[in-house]
């Protein structure tokens, strides 16, 4: 069980390195919050041969999870993934939270729609505190 699911693209460079900073606040203050991660590969499809078990393994981490956070990417506008994986959290009835790395991203509609808490990113803090 993770106190925080992750959710970001591995394709954006940016996010990649804040997930590494994540990793090594987590490993560097026995207060942060323990985290899963979801990289999200463009490559893998929505509707694609594996996808039902890929939402079966993200709905069950998602569950375990007492908060979602969700980084807005360049490319996290257009992805069905990301929708989904905002809906399942909020069904699951988790706390989500958003942050943008880069304030020219375009935010998901569906996560508009559900006025996420948004998070300044580079502040552990707030997410050891949240």
């Amino acid at each position: 069980m993770s106190d925080l699911f992750i959710s970001y693209q591995s394709a954006d460079p940016l996010a990649h390195s804040f997930q590494e900073q994540l990793r090594e606040w987590a490993a560097h203050d026995w207060e942060f919050p323990t985290i899963s991660f979801h990289e999200q590969h463009l490559s893998a499809k929505f509707t694609g041969l594996h996808a039902a078990t890929i939402k079966r393994r993200l709905r069950k981490e998602i569950k375990r999870s007492r908060r979602f956070l969700v980084i807005i990417s360049r490319e996290t506008w257009q992805s069905e993934w990301t929708d989904w994986e905002i809906a399942t959290a909020r069904q699951e009835d988790k706390q989500v939270l958003a942050a943008k790395l880069d304030s020219t991203n375009i935010s998901p509609l569906c996560l508009l729609e559900i006025a996420p808490a948004w998070i300044d990113p580079f502040d552990p803090q707030i997410l050891t505190d949240a």
